[in-house]
């Protein structure tokens, strides 16, 4: 395969580059340089000319002289590069957001990946709720998604510019900003995690959050040195292909397959976010609010997407309904995530009171002018309180060590059980774009698996009760220090 033309990697690096502000701004900027540049080449001021004789001139009507044509020459190659640079920031704003958001142009996954952003907005806003009690490194794991969202959007465009391929199949860039998602779904374990454990500082730690923000400026870098500097290719494996087997043990494989180190990050991404909706239903009990295990079932249709996700890839993302389902659930899943943190928030006092920007106000005036506040209220919660949290759940967490153990060793299993398992069984199946019905099935059995799994401890379902999809007022005791979770919020 050729390498990327220099005019292609100067584009690209500059996008990436830009992007390590705000994405969008990011996006922009090149578009605007562009038509700066084409405006400068048209308005350029003119030579000044040298003093001839009206002879001369006269004869310059008639005939073009050698500097007069070599000026006409010059004007032209102006006029083509600035023609050049304006189909340049047409090509950019062909890629339009909506097109990179979905990575797919102009149909309907672009709508529906665009469209769950709000509700996730929304999500956020309502976990922050302040009597909520949520574990500080679990909000701030869930607002890290944001940074992943925004990534893939200029890597979208990276990979259609310069390699006229999706995201999906260009495994160095699909790699490394999928990476964040993995990052993201740590922290939301080790928040959950740690209120459990009755640990206020693994709850909320500043060091994780700040290896955090060392690994999203890490991708940023591979991101935008990997095409100029390193003159990675479409298919560069992402990590350099570690822990590949030898090829010509096994059949020949699509040249857009995911690489090991690429299937370890997604394998471990959806463990990863089983494992912290299983926490958040414990936080359930151990918080006294059973409205927690609704995050849960706010959580299952996100975990369908990324069932999506990994079935997409597995059939060598030949089979397009496969991405529609995925941008489906996602939009499906932030709507759940959004009405499940609500009736967390609705059930610990917030009211429609809580949009009224006055408070806020004045709380901000009082900082500032070193006043005092008069509408503060004494026992308002000013942060996360860990012994509001029963350690009645602690019990019955696995250690760490043996945690990190058994998350890894599925990570591994499953990474190299499904890409070279793939290539040694049903070869024909898994590369055809044709397999639908198996496709289907894939995205079935674990996605009833998990659904089982959340309905056979869900009490009141089994019994045949639904509760209400949203209370706007909610018993707000709080759980005593030591106490037990017996005396819980009713879901």
């Amino acid at each position: 395969m050729q390498m990327p033309s220099h005019h292609g990697r100067r584009r690209s690096a500059r996008l990436l580059r830009a992007c390590c502000g705000v994405a969008v701004v990011g996006l922009l900027l090149p578009a605007v340089d562009d038509l700066v540049a084409f405006t400068a080449n048209l308005w350029s001021p003119p030579r000044r000319p040298s003093a001839v004789s009206a002879a001369n001139a006269r004869g310059q009507l008639e005939r073009p002289s050698r500097v007069s044509r070599h000026a006409i020459d010059l004007d032209a190659v102006q006029v083509a590069a600035s023609i050049d640079a304006l189909g340049s920031a047409s090509e950019l704003f062909d890629s339009t957001l909506l097109t990179s958001f979905s990575d797919q142009a102009g149909n309907i996954n672009g709508v529906l990946f665009q469209s769950s952003l709000p509700a996730y907005l929304l999500f956020l806003y309502f976990l922050s709720y302040r009597g909520n009690n949520t574990p500080p490194l679990v909000q701030f794991g869930f607002g890290f998604l944001l940074c992943f969202v925004l990534l893939t959007i200029p890597t979208g465009i990276i990979s259609k510019s310069s390699y006229g391929l999706i995201l999906a199949d260009s495994d160095w860039l699909h790699g490394s900003a999928e990476s964040l998602l993995t990052c993201t779904n740590i922290m939301i374990v080790l928040g959950f995690r740690g209120a459990l454990l009755g640990d206020k500082d693994m709850a909320d730690n500043s060091v994780v959050r700040n290896v955090a923000l060392v690994w999203l400026a890490t991708v940023i870098a591979t991101l935008a040195s990997g095409i100029p500097v390193f003159g990675f290719e479409a298919h560069t494996p992402f990590l350099s292909g570690l822990g590949a087997l030898p090829a010509e043990s096994f059949a020949a494989e699509p040249v857009n397959a995911l690489s090991i180190p690429n299937w370890m990050v997604h394998w471990s991404t959806v463990f990863e976010f089983l494992l912290a909706m299983s926490l958040a239903w414990r936080y359930g009990d151990a918080s006294g609010n059973q409205k927690w295990k609704g995050l849960t079932w706010g959580m299952f249709p996100s975990s369908i997407s990324s069932v999506c996700a990994l079935t997409f890839h597995v059939f060598y993302n030949q089979i397009p309904w496969i991405l529609t389902a995925q941008a489906l659930f996602t939009f499906i899943g932030n709507a759940t995530l959004a009405l499940a943190s609500y009736r967390i928030a609705s059930s610990n006092g917030w009211t429609l009171s809580e949009l009224d920007p006055r408070p806020a106000l004045s709380k901000a005036f009082a900082k500032v002018t070193g006043g005092t506040d008069e509408e503060k209220s004494a026992d308002e919660p000013s942060g996360f309180d860990v012994s509001r949290v029963s350690k009645s759940q602690a019990d019955k967490l696995i250690s760490g060590p043996l945690l990190v153990a058994e998350g890894l060793l599925l990570t591994v299993a499953f990474a190299y059980g499904t890409k070279y398992g793939e290539l040694t069984f049903g070869v024909d199946v898994f590369q055809s774009p044709e397999s639908n019905l198996a496709a289907a099935l894939v995205v079935l059995l674990p996605v009833s698996l998990v659904g089982y799994t959340i309905y056979s401890n869900s009490a009141d379902l089994r019994s045949g009760q639904v509760s209400p999809l949203a209370l706007a007022s909610s018993v707000t005791q709080e759980v005593a220090p030591g106490a037990s979770a017996a005396s819980v919020k009713k879901e």
